[in-house]
Protein backbone atom coordinates (compact mmCIF):
# COMPACT_ATOMS: atom_id res chain seq x y z
CA UNK A 1 0.00 0.00 0.00
CA UNK A 2 1.41 3.33 -0.97
CA UNK A 3 1.92 5.91 1.76
CA UNK A 4 0.09 9.18 1.34
CA UNK A 5 0.65 12.62 2.80
CA UNK A 6 -1.92 15.22 3.65
CA UNK A 7 -1.32 18.74 2.41
CA UNK A 8 -3.70 21.02 4.29
CA UNK A 9 -3.70 24.77 4.86
CA UNK A 10 -2.18 26.09 8.09
CA UNK A 11 -4.52 26.64 11.02
CA UNK A 12 -4.27 30.39 10.57
CA UNK A 13 -5.14 30.23 6.92
CA UNK A 14 -7.97 27.82 7.65
CA UNK A 15 -9.49 30.30 10.08
CA UNK A 16 -9.18 33.13 7.57
CA UNK A 17 -10.77 31.04 4.86
CA UNK A 18 -13.63 30.03 7.13
CA UNK A 19 -14.37 33.68 7.91
CA UNK A 20 -14.13 34.53 4.24
CA UNK A 21 -16.56 31.74 3.39
CA UNK A 22 -19.15 33.24 5.73
CA UNK A 23 -18.74 36.69 4.17
CA UNK A 24 -19.01 35.35 0.64
CA UNK A 25 -21.82 32.88 1.19
CA UNK A 26 -24.38 35.42 0.08
CA UNK A 27 -22.60 35.89 -3.23
CA UNK A 28 -23.76 32.57 -4.68
CA UNK A 29 -27.09 34.04 -5.72
CA UNK A 30 -29.19 31.69 -3.63
CA UNK A 31 -27.96 28.55 -5.40
CA UNK A 32 -29.31 25.28 -4.05
CA UNK A 33 -27.00 23.19 -1.92
CA UNK A 34 -23.42 24.05 -1.11
CA UNK A 35 -20.03 23.47 -2.71
CA UNK A 36 -19.09 20.99 0.02
CA UNK A 37 -22.31 19.00 -0.36
CA UNK A 38 -21.86 18.80 -4.13
CA UNK A 39 -18.38 17.33 -3.76
CA UNK A 40 -19.49 14.90 -1.07
CA UNK A 41 -22.40 13.72 -3.26
CA UNK A 42 -20.01 13.15 -6.15
CA UNK A 43 -17.62 11.08 -4.04
CA UNK A 44 -20.46 9.02 -2.61
CA UNK A 45 -21.68 8.29 -6.14
CA UNK A 46 -18.22 7.17 -7.29
CA UNK A 47 -17.83 4.74 -4.40
CA UNK A 48 -21.34 3.43 -5.07
CA UNK A 49 -20.48 3.01 -8.79
CA UNK A 50 -23.50 5.20 -9.47
CA UNK A 51 -23.04 6.80 -12.90
CA UNK A 52 -26.35 8.67 -12.75
CA UNK A 53 -25.55 10.07 -9.32
CA UNK A 54 -22.06 11.12 -10.38
CA UNK A 55 -23.41 12.91 -13.45
CA UNK A 56 -26.16 14.61 -11.41
CA UNK A 57 -23.59 15.91 -8.94
CA UNK A 58 -21.36 17.26 -11.74
CA UNK A 59 -21.35 20.46 -13.72
CA UNK A 60 -22.14 20.11 -17.42
CA UNK A 61 -18.46 20.46 -18.36
CA UNK A 62 -17.53 17.48 -16.16
CA UNK A 63 -20.30 15.05 -17.12
CA UNK A 64 -18.25 13.03 -19.62
CA UNK A 65 -15.43 12.59 -17.09
CA UNK A 66 -17.99 11.71 -14.41
CA UNK A 67 -19.22 8.80 -16.51
CA UNK A 68 -15.66 7.53 -16.84
CA UNK A 69 -14.84 7.97 -13.15
CA UNK A 70 -18.06 6.23 -12.08
CA UNK A 71 -16.58 3.05 -13.58
CA UNK A 72 -13.20 3.40 -11.86
CA UNK A 73 -14.24 1.33 -8.83
CA UNK A 74 -16.23 -1.32 -10.67
CA UNK A 75 -15.23 -4.82 -9.66
CA UNK A 76 -13.79 -3.91 -6.25
CA UNK A 77 -15.39 -3.64 -2.83
CA UNK A 78 -15.38 0.00 -1.74
CA UNK A 79 -16.16 2.04 1.34
CA UNK A 80 -15.94 5.81 1.92
CA UNK A 81 -14.45 6.57 5.33
CA UNK A 82 -14.01 9.71 7.46
CA UNK A 83 -15.15 12.03 4.69
CA UNK A 84 -15.06 15.71 5.62
CA UNK A 85 -15.16 18.49 3.04
CA UNK A 86 -14.69 22.16 3.86
CA UNK A 87 -14.82 25.37 1.88
CA UNK A 88 -11.33 26.51 0.98
CA UNK A 89 -12.28 29.65 -0.93
CA UNK A 90 -15.25 31.13 -2.81
CA UNK A 91 -15.75 33.87 -5.35
CA UNK A 92 -19.36 34.29 -6.34
CA UNK A 93 -20.51 31.16 -8.15
CA UNK A 94 -17.10 29.45 -8.09
CA UNK A 95 -15.53 27.75 -5.09
CA UNK A 96 -12.68 25.48 -4.04
CA UNK A 97 -13.37 22.63 -1.62
CA UNK A 98 -10.78 20.69 0.37
CA UNK A 99 -11.59 17.16 1.56
CA UNK A 100 -10.08 14.61 3.92
CA UNK A 101 -10.89 10.93 4.33
CA UNK A 102 -10.21 7.71 2.46
CA UNK A 103 -11.74 5.44 -0.12
CA UNK A 104 -11.02 1.93 1.12
CA UNK A 105 -11.17 -0.82 -1.50
CA UNK A 106 -10.22 -4.44 -1.90
CA UNK A 107 -10.04 -6.74 -4.87
CA UNK A 108 -11.01 -10.42 -4.74
CA UNK A 109 -10.75 -10.55 -0.96
CA UNK A 110 -7.18 -9.28 -0.96
CA UNK A 111 -5.55 -6.77 1.35
CA UNK A 112 -7.43 -3.50 1.80
CA UNK A 113 -5.97 -0.50 0.01
CA UNK A 114 -6.65 3.19 0.44
CA UNK A 115 -7.08 6.10 -1.94
CA UNK A 116 -6.43 9.15 0.23
CA UNK A 117 -8.61 12.21 -0.25
CA UNK A 118 -6.47 14.47 1.91
CA UNK A 119 -4.64 17.11 -0.08
CA UNK A 120 -7.11 17.03 -2.95
CA UNK A 121 -8.87 20.28 -3.79
CA UNK A 122 -12.06 20.20 -5.84
CA UNK A 123 -13.62 22.91 -7.95
CA UNK A 124 -17.34 23.61 -7.57
CA UNK A 125 -19.53 25.96 -9.59
CA UNK A 126 -23.15 27.00 -9.77
CA UNK A 127 -24.67 25.25 -12.77
CA UNK A 128 -28.41 25.39 -13.45
CA UNK A 129 -29.07 27.06 -10.12
CA UNK A 130 -27.32 24.34 -8.10
CA UNK A 131 -23.83 23.85 -6.75
CA UNK A 132 -22.06 21.15 -8.75
CA UNK A 133 -18.69 19.44 -8.50
CA UNK A 134 -16.60 20.50 -11.50
CA UNK A 135 -13.29 18.65 -11.32
CA UNK A 136 -10.08 18.95 -9.39
CA UNK A 137 -8.54 22.38 -9.12
CA UNK A 138 -5.20 23.07 -10.77
CA UNK A 139 -2.07 23.45 -8.68
CA UNK A 140 -1.99 27.14 -9.58
CA UNK A 141 -5.52 27.71 -8.31
CA UNK A 142 -4.73 25.97 -5.03
CA UNK A 143 -1.53 27.96 -4.53
CA UNK A 144 -3.32 31.22 -5.26
CA UNK A 145 -6.12 30.38 -2.85
CA UNK A 146 -3.69 29.54 -0.09
CA UNK A 147 -1.63 32.65 -0.71
CA UNK A 148 -4.47 35.16 -0.98
CA UNK A 149 -7.36 33.41 0.81
CA UNK A 150 -9.44 33.92 -2.33
CA UNK A 151 -9.82 31.91 -5.50
CA UNK A 152 -10.19 33.43 -8.96
CA UNK A 153 -12.48 31.61 -11.40
CA UNK A 154 -10.57 29.62 -13.96
CA UNK A 155 -11.60 27.95 -17.18
CA UNK A 156 -9.21 25.14 -16.23
CA UNK A 157 -11.34 24.20 -13.23
CA UNK A 158 -13.26 21.56 -15.16
CA UNK A 159 -10.25 19.70 -16.52
CA UNK A 160 -9.02 16.46 -15.00
CA UNK A 161 -5.31 17.05 -15.63
CA UNK A 162 -3.14 20.18 -15.93
CA UNK A 163 -2.07 20.67 -19.52
CA UNK A 164 1.43 19.25 -20.08
CA UNK A 165 4.17 21.39 -21.51
CA UNK A 166 4.00 21.45 -25.28
CA UNK A 167 6.45 19.13 -26.99
CA UNK A 168 7.29 18.80 -30.63
CA UNK A 169 5.65 15.71 -32.11
CA UNK A 170 7.70 14.02 -34.84
CA UNK A 171 6.21 13.53 -38.28
CA UNK A 172 5.80 9.78 -38.09
CA UNK A 173 5.86 7.63 -41.22
CA UNK A 174 4.47 4.09 -40.73
CA UNK A 175 6.20 1.16 -42.33
CA UNK A 176 4.77 -0.39 -45.52
CA UNK A 177 1.69 -2.40 -44.64
CA UNK A 178 2.90 -5.97 -45.15
CA UNK A 179 1.85 -7.22 -41.70
CA UNK A 180 -0.88 -9.81 -41.01
CA UNK A 181 -4.28 -8.23 -40.43
CA UNK A 182 -5.84 -7.85 -36.97
CA UNK A 183 -8.39 -10.57 -37.74
CA UNK A 184 -5.42 -12.98 -37.98
CA UNK A 185 -4.01 -11.97 -34.57
CA UNK A 186 -3.74 -15.60 -33.41
CA UNK A 187 -0.97 -16.09 -35.98
CA UNK A 188 0.92 -12.95 -34.98
CA UNK A 189 4.37 -13.69 -33.52
CA UNK A 190 4.75 -13.87 -29.75
CA UNK A 191 7.65 -11.40 -29.78
CA UNK A 192 6.89 -8.44 -32.05
CA UNK A 193 9.21 -7.12 -34.74
CA UNK A 194 9.37 -3.35 -34.12
CA UNK A 195 8.83 -0.87 -36.93
CA UNK A 196 11.61 1.61 -37.59
CA UNK A 197 9.37 4.65 -37.18
CA UNK A 198 9.58 3.98 -33.42
CA UNK A 199 13.16 5.26 -33.58
CA UNK A 200 11.70 8.74 -34.10
CA UNK A 201 9.48 8.37 -31.04
CA UNK A 202 12.41 7.13 -28.96
CA UNK A 203 14.79 9.88 -30.09
CA UNK A 204 12.20 12.58 -29.47
CA UNK A 205 11.58 11.12 -26.01
CA UNK A 206 15.27 11.22 -25.11
CA UNK A 207 15.46 14.82 -26.30
CA UNK A 208 12.68 15.82 -23.90
CA UNK A 209 14.13 13.92 -20.94
CA UNK A 210 12.74 10.38 -21.13
CA UNK A 211 15.08 7.87 -19.50
CA UNK A 212 16.33 5.05 -21.76
CA UNK A 213 16.74 2.83 -18.67
CA UNK A 214 13.13 3.22 -17.53
CA UNK A 215 9.98 1.41 -18.56
CA UNK A 216 6.53 1.67 -16.99
CA UNK A 217 3.46 -0.54 -16.72
CA UNK A 218 -0.19 0.53 -16.88
CA UNK A 219 -2.23 -2.42 -15.71
CA UNK A 220 -4.16 -4.45 -13.17
CA UNK A 221 -3.41 -7.30 -10.74
CA UNK A 222 -1.82 -9.43 -13.46
CA UNK A 223 0.66 -6.66 -14.21
CA UNK A 224 1.92 -5.81 -10.72
CA UNK A 225 5.63 -6.63 -10.21
CA UNK A 226 4.92 -9.93 -8.40
CA UNK A 227 3.10 -11.21 -11.47
CA UNK A 228 4.88 -9.45 -14.33
CA UNK A 229 8.60 -8.83 -14.78
CA UNK A 230 9.42 -8.07 -11.12
CA UNK A 231 11.53 -11.22 -10.83
CA UNK A 232 14.25 -9.69 -13.02
CA UNK A 233 15.19 -7.25 -10.26
CA UNK A 234 15.77 -10.21 -7.90
CA UNK A 235 18.80 -12.18 -9.21
CA UNK A 236 18.27 -15.09 -6.79
CA UNK A 237 14.86 -15.83 -8.32
CA UNK A 238 15.81 -16.37 -11.97
CA UNK A 239 18.50 -17.86 -14.14
CA UNK A 240 19.12 -17.50 -17.85
CA UNK A 241 19.83 -20.50 -20.11
CA UNK A 242 23.34 -20.68 -21.54
CA UNK A 243 22.12 -19.63 -24.97
CA UNK A 244 20.26 -16.58 -23.61
CA UNK A 245 22.90 -14.92 -21.47
CA UNK A 246 22.67 -11.96 -23.84
CA UNK A 247 19.42 -11.01 -22.09
CA UNK A 248 21.43 -10.00 -19.02
CA UNK A 249 22.44 -6.75 -20.77
CA UNK A 250 18.78 -5.79 -21.10
CA UNK A 251 18.09 -6.82 -17.49
CA UNK A 252 20.99 -4.62 -16.37
CA UNK A 253 19.81 -1.75 -18.57
CA UNK A 254 16.34 -1.66 -17.00
CA UNK A 255 17.35 -2.56 -13.44
CA UNK A 256 15.03 -0.81 -10.99
CA UNK A 257 12.08 -0.73 -13.37
CA UNK A 258 11.17 -4.43 -13.11
CA UNK A 259 10.18 -4.59 -9.43
CA UNK A 260 9.14 -0.98 -9.03
CA UNK A 261 5.71 -0.18 -7.58
CA UNK A 262 4.51 2.01 -10.45
CA UNK A 263 1.81 4.66 -10.20
CA UNK A 264 -0.42 3.35 -13.01
CA UNK A 265 -0.62 -0.31 -11.99
CA UNK A 266 -2.51 -1.88 -9.09
CA UNK A 267 -4.75 -4.81 -8.20
CA UNK A 268 -8.33 -4.07 -9.22
CA UNK A 269 -7.37 -1.32 -11.64
CA UNK A 270 -9.40 -1.03 -14.82
CA UNK A 271 -8.98 1.40 -17.68
CA UNK A 272 -11.22 4.10 -16.14
CA UNK A 273 -9.01 3.97 -13.01
CA UNK A 274 -5.85 5.17 -14.77
CA UNK A 275 -7.77 8.15 -16.15
CA UNK A 276 -9.30 9.09 -12.76
CA UNK A 277 -7.38 11.63 -10.64
CA UNK A 278 -8.83 10.23 -7.41
CA UNK A 279 -6.96 6.97 -8.05
CA UNK A 280 -3.62 8.80 -8.24
CA UNK A 281 -1.22 8.86 -5.28
CA UNK A 282 -1.52 12.37 -3.74
CA UNK A 283 1.95 12.04 -2.21
CA UNK A 284 3.56 11.87 -5.65
CA UNK A 285 1.01 13.27 -8.09
CA UNK A 286 -0.23 16.79 -8.70
CA UNK A 287 -3.78 17.74 -7.81
CA UNK A 288 -5.97 16.75 -10.76
CA UNK A 289 -3.32 14.48 -12.30
CA UNK A 290 -4.37 11.00 -13.45
CA UNK A 291 -2.35 7.89 -12.51
CA UNK A 292 -1.20 7.48 -16.12
CA UNK A 293 -0.13 11.11 -16.45
CA UNK A 294 1.60 11.02 -13.07
CA UNK A 295 3.50 7.84 -13.91
CA UNK A 296 4.82 9.22 -17.18
CA UNK A 297 5.70 12.61 -15.69
CA UNK A 298 7.54 11.28 -12.64
CA UNK A 299 9.27 8.17 -14.04
CA UNK A 300 9.90 9.51 -17.57
CA UNK A 301 9.94 6.06 -19.19
CA UNK A 302 11.07 5.28 -22.71
CA UNK A 303 8.53 2.41 -22.93
CA UNK A 304 5.22 1.52 -21.31
CA UNK A 305 3.42 -1.84 -21.24
CA UNK A 306 -0.36 -1.33 -21.38
CA UNK A 307 -2.63 -4.24 -20.40
CA UNK A 308 -5.92 -4.20 -18.46
CA UNK A 309 -7.17 -7.79 -18.17
CA UNK A 310 -9.36 -7.21 -15.09
CA UNK A 311 -13.01 -8.07 -15.73
CA UNK A 312 -15.69 -5.69 -14.48
CA UNK A 313 -19.37 -5.31 -15.18
CA UNK A 314 -19.12 -2.33 -17.52
CA UNK A 315 -16.29 -3.64 -19.70
CA UNK A 316 -16.98 -4.26 -23.38
CA UNK A 317 -14.64 -4.81 -26.29
CA UNK A 318 -15.79 -1.45 -27.64
CA UNK A 319 -15.00 0.65 -24.58
CA UNK A 320 -11.83 -1.37 -23.94
CA UNK A 321 -10.60 -0.36 -27.39
CA UNK A 322 -11.61 3.25 -26.80
CA UNK A 323 -9.69 3.42 -23.51
CA UNK A 324 -6.72 1.62 -25.04
CA UNK A 325 -6.53 4.16 -27.84
CA UNK A 326 -6.70 6.96 -25.29
CA UNK A 327 -3.77 5.45 -23.35
CA UNK A 328 -1.74 4.89 -26.52
CA UNK A 329 -2.41 8.45 -27.66
CA UNK A 330 -1.24 9.83 -24.33
CA UNK A 331 1.95 7.75 -24.40
CA UNK A 332 2.82 8.78 -27.95
CA UNK A 333 2.07 12.44 -27.20
CA UNK A 334 4.84 12.16 -24.60
CA UNK A 335 7.09 10.18 -26.94
CA UNK A 336 6.86 6.99 -24.89
CA UNK A 337 6.71 3.77 -26.92
CA UNK A 338 3.56 1.77 -26.01
CA UNK A 339 3.77 -2.02 -25.85
CA UNK A 340 0.43 -3.86 -25.93
CA UNK A 341 -0.37 -7.45 -24.93
CA UNK A 342 -3.10 -9.90 -25.85
CA UNK A 343 -4.64 -11.81 -22.94
CA UNK A 344 -4.95 -15.51 -22.18
CA UNK A 345 -8.64 -15.54 -21.26
CA UNK A 346 -11.73 -15.26 -23.44
CA UNK A 347 -14.22 -14.04 -20.84
CA UNK A 348 -16.00 -11.70 -23.26
CA UNK A 349 -16.41 -14.39 -25.95
CA UNK A 350 -15.07 -14.46 -29.47
CA UNK A 351 -11.72 -13.10 -28.27
CA UNK A 352 -13.17 -9.69 -29.11
CA UNK A 353 -10.76 -7.80 -26.84
CA UNK A 354 -7.70 -9.53 -28.27
CA UNK A 355 -8.81 -8.62 -31.76
CA UNK A 356 -9.48 -5.03 -30.65
CA UNK A 357 -6.00 -4.89 -29.11
CA UNK A 358 -4.47 -6.21 -32.32
CA UNK A 359 -6.45 -3.63 -34.28
CA UNK A 360 -4.99 -0.80 -32.19
CA UNK A 361 -1.46 -2.22 -32.49
CA UNK A 362 -1.92 -2.58 -36.25
CA UNK A 363 -3.33 0.89 -36.85
CA UNK A 364 -0.72 2.63 -34.69
CA UNK A 365 2.05 0.29 -35.90
CA UNK A 366 3.25 -0.36 -32.35
CA UNK A 367 4.55 -3.55 -30.67
CA UNK A 368 2.10 -6.22 -29.53
CA UNK A 369 3.20 -9.14 -27.35
CA UNK A 370 1.03 -12.11 -28.34
CA UNK A 371 0.73 -13.50 -24.82
CA UNK A 372 -2.35 -15.52 -25.82
CA UNK A 373 -0.25 -17.51 -28.29
CA UNK A 374 2.54 -18.02 -25.74
CA UNK A 375 -0.01 -19.37 -23.23
CA UNK A 376 -1.49 -22.02 -25.51
CA UNK A 377 1.06 -24.81 -24.70
CA UNK A 378 0.62 -24.30 -20.92
CA UNK A 379 -1.74 -26.44 -18.83
CA UNK A 380 -5.27 -25.02 -19.23
CA UNK A 381 -3.67 -22.45 -21.55
CA UNK A 382 -2.21 -20.66 -18.54
CA UNK A 383 -5.55 -20.07 -16.79
CA UNK A 384 -5.83 -20.69 -13.03
CA UNK A 385 -9.09 -22.65 -13.02
CA UNK A 386 -8.83 -23.60 -9.33
CA UNK A 387 -8.47 -20.00 -8.19
CA UNK A 388 -11.42 -18.87 -10.27
CA UNK A 389 -13.88 -21.55 -9.10
CA UNK A 390 -17.12 -19.87 -8.06
CA UNK A 391 -16.10 -16.49 -9.43
CA UNK A 392 -18.16 -14.67 -12.02
CA UNK A 393 -16.90 -14.48 -14.64
CA UNK A 394 -14.55 -17.46 -14.26
CA UNK A 395 -11.28 -18.26 -16.00
CA UNK A 396 -9.65 -14.85 -15.83
CA UNK A 397 -6.60 -15.23 -13.55
CA UNK A 398 -3.45 -16.95 -14.78
CA UNK A 399 -1.21 -19.45 -12.97
CA UNK A 400 2.15 -18.86 -11.34
CA UNK A 401 3.78 -20.73 -14.21
CA UNK A 402 2.00 -18.39 -16.61
CA UNK A 403 3.36 -15.41 -14.67
CA UNK A 404 6.88 -16.65 -15.43
CA UNK A 405 6.22 -17.22 -19.13
CA UNK A 406 4.46 -13.87 -19.51
CA UNK A 407 7.36 -12.12 -17.77
CA UNK A 408 9.83 -13.92 -20.02
CA UNK A 409 8.11 -12.83 -23.24
CA UNK A 410 7.91 -9.29 -21.82
CA UNK A 411 11.67 -9.34 -21.22
CA UNK A 412 12.33 -10.72 -24.69
CA UNK A 413 10.23 -7.89 -26.15
CA UNK A 414 12.21 -5.27 -24.26
CA UNK A 415 15.43 -6.86 -25.51
CA UNK A 416 14.17 -6.95 -29.10
CA UNK A 417 13.21 -3.28 -28.94
CA UNK A 418 16.50 -2.31 -27.36
CA UNK A 419 18.55 -4.21 -29.97
CA UNK A 420 16.52 -2.66 -32.79
CA UNK A 421 17.15 0.83 -31.43
CA UNK A 422 20.88 0.05 -31.28
CA UNK A 423 20.81 -1.17 -34.88
CA UNK A 424 18.95 1.98 -35.93
CA UNK A 425 21.62 4.15 -34.29
CA UNK A 426 19.45 5.87 -31.66
CA UNK A 427 20.62 3.81 -28.66
CA UNK A 428 24.08 2.87 -27.46
CA UNK A 429 25.03 -0.81 -26.88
Amino acid sequence: MRSSKLFLPSSTLTLKLALLAVLLAACSGGAAGSPQAAVESYLQALVSVDEVGAVNASCSAWEAQARLEAAAYQGVQTQLENLECSLLAQDGESALVSCTGQIRYSYAGGEDQLDELGGRVFSAVVDGGEWKMCGLASAGEVAEAQATATAQPSEAAATSTPEPAATATPDYTPTPDTRPLPADWRAWPIIPTPSQWLAQVYAAGLAQGNNPQHFSVAGDCQNIPNAFLGVYDIPARFSLPANEQYLQATIDNFAGSFNRDGLAVDGGYNFPAIFTPLRADPAQCDNGETPLACEIRTWQPAFIFISMEFVYEGRTAENYEQYLRQAVDYALEHNVIPILLTKADNVEGGHAINEATARVAYEYDIPLVNWWRAAQPLPDHGLDLDRDKGLRPPNFHITYEAWSVRSYVGLKTLDTLRQALIDWGVETP
